[in-house]
């Protein structure tokens, strides 16, 4: 039995053959990443991709029709059965492509865990909020990270954790024993770090629990004396040091450049020349002002309005606090928009509660977000941004 009225489901993207993918998975994979399925046959007329990355080809024009008469606004499941057959309209359903209206943006599909453990950093880089507005020092219990981590480990789509946000990790004094947690739990680690407190017991327990997925390190700058001036800090020594020694130790590390403009060009050169000969992978980084908290160079000067255009952060990421509350994104600096805190249940009690999901209808536009909603400032609403990893057909034109 069809409900009384459907909606197309903002998580499908449409795809012409013979074109890119209008979609790049980033933040969870080495370097771009594209939606995979078989070579389109010649009669093919356009593909759909959803949660599973996978693109699935279609022939018939009029499903195309079907999807996008309905993808802005619930339309009776009658009306569109006379439209465009019954038979259709069921096909559509059955594949989730078609949903009531109340099951929109309830379905998630985790790749990540974003664990804040510490809620500090020993730099104060320009392109920050903690260059001009540092958080009071805080650190994760072990208690509480311990029921983050059992929880995390229950999902099974999540490949890895992480453990930060605008913070430095390796400050943490429960570092090493969060590594034998993650061991105990078959986690991975991808550790986003400064590097300037990554001392060789850190090291050293990161190869000997075989936790460490890949080691990304900050470094705007080869230069001493730009790398403080850019960074707000003295460490250049010691984060070369550690970064030599980790390099040493045989992980897959990448170094990130931070910056804008021609700084950012010359830097990454610079940066490239000293760290790619021993196999490092450089990349310049997508700095941005992180939804409008951070001005001068970097400011982006966002606005979007109307209704939004989607984004992964809320459907493939948990973003949870040294609190253990979780919140909607990594550019959310200032935890506005918290749906829930870990204590609360278990991941998908949390994922499924109807606050996460009100948070992720505004995000993909099935409803209206209030003026001052984060995303309405964040690059990552528009639709021509080059690290979408979601592009609902309500927005195609």
């Amino acid at each position: 039995m069809l409900p009384d009225t459907l909606q197309t489901s903002p998580y499908l993207t449409r795809i012409d053959p013979g074109t890119d993918p209008p979609v790049t998975y980033w933040t969870d994979t080495f370097g771009a990443a594209y939606p995979e399925g078989d070579a389109p046959a010649a009669d093919t007329v356009f593909g759909i991709v959803g949660l599973d990355r996978r693109i699935v080809w279609e022939s018939n024009r009029e499903m195309l029709d079907l999807l996008r008469a309905c993808a802005r606004a619930p339309r009776a499941a009658h009306h569109l059965a006379g439209l465009y057959g019954a038979d259709r309209v069921a096909a559509a359903t059955t594949r989730n492509w078609l949903q009531a209206p109340g099951q929109l943006c309830r379905d998630y599909r985790l790749v990540s865990g974003e664990i804040e453990v510490t809620a500090h950093c020993n730099w104060g880089c320009r392109f920050c909020p903690v260059a001009t507005d540092p958080k009071p020092r805080q650190t994760m219990p072990m208690d509480l990270f311990k029921e983050i981590a059992a929880k995390l480990g229950e999902v099974s789509t999540i490949d890895y954790v992480t453990f930060q946000f605008f913070n430095e990790p390796t400050l943490d004094k429960h570092f090493i024993q969060r590594v034998e947690v993650l061991a105990r739990h078959g986690m991975q680690l991808a550790l986003y770090t400064n590097a300037s407190a990554l001392s060789q017991d850190k090291i050293d327990a990161l190869r000997h629990h075989g936790v460490l997925r890949h080691l990304i390190v900050n470094m705007p700058s080869a230069d001493p004396e730009e790398f403080a001036q850019l960074t707000g800090s003295r460490s250049y020594r010691h984060t070369v040091h550690n970064l030599g020694q980790a390099i040493d130790a045989g992980f897959r590390v990448q170094v990130v450049v931070n910056g804008v403009g021609e700084r950012l060009v010359r830097n990454l050169d610079t940066v490239n020349r000293l760290y790619r000969p021993l196999g490092v992978e450089v990349y310049p980084s997508m700095t941005c002002d992180r939804a409008g908290d951070v001005g001068g160079d970097y400011a982006q000067e966002v606005r979007v309005e109307g209704r939004l255009n989607g984004c992964g952060w809320p459907v493939q990421h948990a973003n949870i606090s040294v609190r253990g509350d979780l919140f909607l994104c990594c550019n959310d600096y200032y935890q506005r928009e918290v749906f829930g805190n870990i204590r609360d249940g278990s991941i998908h009690d949390l994922m499924t509660s109807e606050a996460a999901v009100r948070l992720r209808r505004r995000v993909f536009g099935v409803d209206d977000a209030p003026d001052d909603f984060l995303c309405r400032r964040c690059h990552n609403q528009l639709c021509d941004f080059p690290g979408r990893d979601f592009r609902p057909i309500a927005t195609f034109g």
